[in-house]
């Protein structure tokens, strides 16, 4: 029986965050500044990370830092014992297994992604039967038999784009394809090197790593990496730039739950050249996998040592040095009434103003927010299914006025195009 449903009664209610870098660190300082839960366990592999992360937003006291490893299954389980939510913050390769966690442990799951890696061997042409994400919602009716929420993919892309891409296609009689773009015009002084304003594994996991996996015509199909770009117009002050195919989840469920006759989805990201160079290279040779390779009788994963050498998008010092602004968003196009029309919804942030606002950057801001606001609404009854789904299956419009209650501004451009 779910937890949530015997305390949503009762006085407590407890969230459990795993991960406490960047994004799970923004997700507890918000949600400890409202009244949804009684308490907030930020984890990670060690207390102390979590512990520092505490600190890093002020120490509340409805915080609780503990150590979890989201490697093992049976640790997860003691620590959801009493848990009403868990917030999936770590890495791709995880999530599975913490969904299966929780399914278990009967708590209700909420994630930013999906396991992308999972179909790393598809080649460029390929069709593709069933997306890595199929493998969560096809548990769909587990979960409903305990009463039990998975909310899959509540960043900013996947996430708020889903909700927004939803909030279009409501207001058209067919849709004919759903463009999501990122955009980021950031500079970062005195930085030299590879340098990632999110998690450094899941730039090179995305970027460099995966087959693009776009929906077409009807069904799904891979792209080689790295090699497809254009050069889209996003709202000022970032203007025209270069945007790259990669691979991410929004075209795994977007096609399919839109519907009306849904031909294209995509997903390209702004990428600097001399970031793209860079991956280019580290591929060629063989360093953005993260299967081991021995090296004079060590055991090294080529990814993590590349990583390792990144510096964390954590890092006060680099925070304070990034200056630019960060674009999320997605452009539907489709038809009303016999006309053409394009409707193009996104959020854009400054990095500075939004390290003084809020205490972090830009990127990391956008994509806490909507699971912030998405596990807020659940403690509150406001998302009422159950089973698996992904924020497109739901009602676009308590969502969206949450997300403006929460800082996330949705501006629209909605047009006749023909």
């Amino acid at each position: 029986m779910s937890n949530i449903g015997q305390s949503v009664g009762c006085e407590i209610l407890r969230l459990l965050i795993l991960g406490s870098g960047a994004i799970g660190t923004v997700i507890a300082d918000t949600l400890a500044k409202r009244d949804a839960y009684d308490e907030i366990i930020l984890a990670d592999l060690k207390k102390e990370t979590a512990a520092a992360a505490k600190k890093r937003i002020g120490d509340p006291e409805i915080v609780t830092p503990i150590a979890l490893n989201a490697d093992s299954l049976d640790e997860m389980k003691r620590a959801m014992s009493d848990v009403d939510l868990a917030i999936n913050a770590t890495l791709p390769r995880y999530f599975l297994k913490v969904m299966q966690a929780c399914l278990e442990s009967g708590t209700s799951y909420l994630d930013m992604a999906t396991d992308l890696a999972v179909s790393a061997g598809e080649k460029p042409g390929a069709k593709i039967e069933k997306p890595p994400i199929d493998l969560q919602l096809e548990q769909d009716q587990a979960w409903k038999d305990q009463g039990l929420a998975a909310m899959l993919c509540w960043g900013a892309e996947p996430g708020a784009v889903n909700v927004w891409a939803r909030h279009a296609a409501d207001q058209m009689d067919s849709v004919d394809k759903i463009l999501v773009r990122d955009g980021d015009n950031s500079i970062i002084e005195g930085q030299e090197g590879l340098v990632s304003l999110w998690s450094p594994d899941t730039l090179i996991e995305e970027v460099a790593y995966m087959n693009p996996l776009v929906w077409t015509n009807g069904g799904f199909e891979r792209r080689p990496s790295l090699e497809i770009s254009e050069e889209w117009q996003f709202p000022e002050p970032i203007g025209k730039i270069r945007v790259w195919m990669v691979d991410h989840e929004e075209p795994e469920t977007l096609g399919r739950t839109i519907g009306k006759g849904c031909k294209e989805c995509n997903f390209m990201i702004g990428l600097g050249d001399e970031l793209v160079s860079a991956l280019k290279v580290l591929k060629k040779i063989g360093m953005v996998t993260p299967d081991p390779v021995d090296v004079k009788g060590v055991k090294v994963v080529p990814r993590d040592l590349v990583t390792a050498l990144m510096p964390m998008p954590t890092d006060e010092d680099l925070q304070t040095r990034i200056h630019g602004s960060a674009c999320v968003g997605v452009k539907v196009f489709g038809s009303k009434g016999g006309k053409k029309i394009s409707h193009y919804l996104w959020n854009i942030m400054d990095y500075q103003e939004c390290l003084k606002k809020y205490g972090s950057n830009a990127l990391v801001w956008q994509v806490a927010m909507p699971p912030s606001v998405a596990a807020y609404m659940f403690a509150k009854g406001e998302i009422g299914p159950r089973g698996v789904f992904p924020p497109e299956m739901l009602d676009p419009e308590p969502v969206i006025r949450r997300f403006e209650e929460f800082g996330m501004v949705t501006f629209e451009d909605r047009r006749e195009i023909g």
